[in-house]
């Protein structure tokens, strides 16, 4: 066994090198504050990280050329889509109560309606000084341009033609969206067939390649969802336990009436949850649809699906499953729900070099047919060909490095969990966080698909989290870890994160909030990788003798 080393620049992709790469190496837990604070040193340094965070690389590139193309004047900067819905949601985006300074007002805002070669984009233009609060649009429903598309498109830019430039009152024209190949039926094909793959109960899968979409991202097949849902059944949405921020803030500002969020999803919080749901439907009010990760990230929880099915009966909202984490290879979660989505840039994808998104529909439910008619209706493609072959080739050994995945997450965890404080009183460990090490893990295992040839042993996955027993020790460690630091998770190389102080510890309200069903600053966020499992734990037994020594001291 021999302690990993992580190597590279700082700013630029976890190793190998890679114009697509969505990780990036930001060692340091100071570093990762400074980002989320906006550190203009920091971010300036940043070379590849996760798209939807913001438009780097070619996308970047190809904003600069649209601007020159546009005769933009200086100091202002702009945003394009393929999707003709985002002129109306950026409008909305801007003028949300939810914003925060700088404000973008709607006279302030310029659309565009261009072609570039066959691709028709929808460019909103603002004053550069106020990208923060425009930013969102990008981050939170996933449908910015991905960096294949952005590359062809600057292959392409001589052919640039303003078609319209229109207000945010009226309807932009719509183009002919983005072509499908083989290669996108194929995928839906392989997801299908995938949901049916060693099934605990086959004759509760009928899913079908036609009841599967794909996304440009996990968080655009949410947002698309969303959308639908809401305005196919006006009423209240609800997130059952954590979900990224992204999520949470895209729910909050376009739930028209009304979003609720509970954390403990737990027996007792499902019996409150359940209360609720009393209350709402003697006064009238309807719920749409439910949300629920699993497991969750980053607490890993394992919600009772069962349950939350048979509410959902009972009370006629959606069910919709994240089972991201958990991965379709592992758990079987779609008979016990409306629809799944899921990122496929996770493990799905497995590569760390593009991004895509899938949403699936339950054939067995009792509205599939409401459901089929209004994804129907509503579906155009938004996934660039180039990023659906890779998806389509990378996931050619998504179940090889689902087994890796399992092992080396479990064994990392089964360690950890053998330092804890109840069982070592020194101990900087405060829990482990991972599907077979936490209370709820008979509702976990329930859901795990039978073991198969393919996939002999089914289990947690690739995602953990440490809880320390105070944020100097977890800083101990972290600085000490030397896996590479940075977001994503399910990529060839084991990654480690400050997960919650980066991405929910920047309003001291909201961490304190989410503090209170066990989301805890003085945490770290491992994703584990391909790599010998004896080199990783190793890693960790040097990480932890850093926190040791903090702690005793």
């Amino acid at each position: 066994m021999t302690a990993l080393v992580a190597e590279g620049v700082f700013g630029r992709c976890v190793p190998p090198e890679s114009k697509y790469a969505i990780t990036t190496n930001l060692r340091g837990w100071d570093n990762a504050v400074k980002l989320r604070d906006g550190d203009k040193v920091v971010i300036s340094q940043i070379v590849h990280i996760y798209p939807r965070f913001g438009p780097f690389q070619d996308v970047k590139l190809l904003f600069g050329a649209l601007a020159g193309k546009l005769q933009l004047a200086e100091g202002l900067s702009l945003l394009a889509f393929t999707d003709p819905g985002v002129f109306q949601m950026i409008a909305k985006h801007v003028t949300s109560p939810h914003r925060r300074e700088p404000i973008v007002s709607l006279e302030e805002l310029q659309l565009h309606v261009v072609d570039v070669a066959d691709i028709r984009l929808y460019v909103a233009v603002f004053p550069a000084a106020k990208t923060p609060g425009v930013i969102g649009a990008w981050m939170n429903p996933g449908i910015g341009l991905s960096i294949r598309l952005s590359e062809y498109l600057l292959s392409q830019i001589d052919t640039f033609t303003l078609v319209k430039s229109v207000s945010t009152t009226e309807a932009p024209p719509q183009g002919s969206f983005l072509p499908e190949t083989a290669d996108h039926a194929k995928l839906r094909e392989r997801i299908s067939g995938l949901l049916h793959r060693a099934s605990v109960d086959p004759e509760k899968i009928r899913v079908t390649p036609d009841d599967v979409y794909l996304y440009p991202t996990g968080m655009a097949a949410i947002y698309t969802t969303h959308s639908q849902l809401v305005a196919h059944r006006p009423g209240t949405v609800v997130i059952l336990g954590i979900a990224f921020p992204s999520t949470i803030q895209l729910l909050l500002e376009t739930s028209p009436h009304g979003y609720k969020h509970f954390g403990p999803v737990d027996s007792a919080g499902l019996d409150v949850f359940e209360s609720w749901l009393g209350e709402e439907a003697a006064q009238g009010r309807d719920v749409t649809y439910v949300l629920v990760e699993f497991p969750s990230n980053p607490l890993l929880a394992s919600v009772d699906l069962r349950r939350i099915q048979a509410l959902s009966r009972k009370f006629g909202f959606f069910f919709v499953i994240d089972e991201t984490v958990g991965s379709f290879a592992n758990i079987d979660v779609l008979p016990y729900c409306d629809l799944i989505v899921t990122s496929l840039a996770k493990t799905f994808s497995g590569y760390a070099n593009v991004m895509g998104g899938s949403a699936a529909l339950n054939p067995l439910a009792p509205r599939h047919a409401e459901l089929r008619k209004l994804w129907d209706t509503r579906f155009h493609n938004e996934v660039f060909r180039g990023d659906a072959a890779v998806l389509l080739a990378n996931s050619d050994s998504y179940l090889e490095r689902t087994a890796v995945h399992n092992t080396n997450a479990g064994t990392m965890a089964a360690y950890l969990a053998a330092q804890t404080r109840d069982l070592d009183p020194s101990s900087p460990v405060l829990r482990v966080r991972y599907p077979t090490q936490m209370p709820d893990y008979n509702v976990f295992a329930s859901f795990l698909r039978r073991p198969a040839e393919e996939l002999p042993e089914p289990g947690g996955g690739c995602l953990l989290t440490v809880d320390f027993v105070t944020t100097v020790a977890a800083k101990a460690f972290y600085e000490a870890l030397q896996f590479y630091h940075g977001p994503h998770l399910g990529a060839p190389k084991t990654l480690a994160l400050c997960y919650v102080e980066l991405v929910f510890n920047r309003n001291p309200e909201d961490a304190e909030y989410h503090r209170g069903y066990g989301l805890l600053r003085e945490s770290v966020r491992i994703s584990a990788g391909l790599e010998e499992v004896g080199d990783l734990v190793k890693t960790l037994e040097v990480a932890l003798e850093a926190a040791r020594k903090v702690v005793s001291s």
